[in-house]
């Protein structure tokens, strides 16, 4: 009765071993595959230099992360286009818009989702920003 206990015991831990690998394994190929996911998803803006409504001169540039690569097709051939709209969202800001980023961050997304009938942008990332 003791060996099969012991034998009864090893193979329930073999079993919960080769579990919890299984799932580290899975959990960071799902992890890996998000970034590469998250980069094929992404288009840069260029570099914008624009007035603000306060008399500042700034000039930013940004990632916009979207839902899909389909959608990521649609942007691209609208780039000028979504350039507009920050420059236009951007000069009616002033200097106190831009001091919470991620504020500012989430009125251009939500500005600029009304450009996509089909799918969406997910978030919008400063990569670079100088104000004057």
């Amino acid at each position: 009765m003791k060996k099969f206990l012991k034998v009864l015991f090893v193979c329930v831990l073999l079993t919960v071993l080769s579990g919890g690998g299984l799932y580290y394994y899975q959990h960071n190929k799902a992890k890996a595959a998000t970034i590469d996911q998250l980069a094929d998803q992404t288009i840069p803006t260029n570099q914008i230099s624009t007035n603000l409504n306060s008399d500042n001169l700034i000039q930013v540039k940004f990632s916009i992360e979207l839902d899909s690569k389909d959608t990521k097709k649609q942007a691209e051939k609208i780039v000028p286009i979504i350039e507009s709209d920050i420059i236009k969202i951007l000069s009616q800001s002033n200097k106190g818009d831009l001091k919470n980023i991620a504020a500012f961050e989430e009125k251009v997304k939500n500005q600029l989702n009304e450009r996509f009938s089909d799918g969406k942008i997910v978030h919008v990332y400063t990569t670079e920003l100088l104000i004057q």
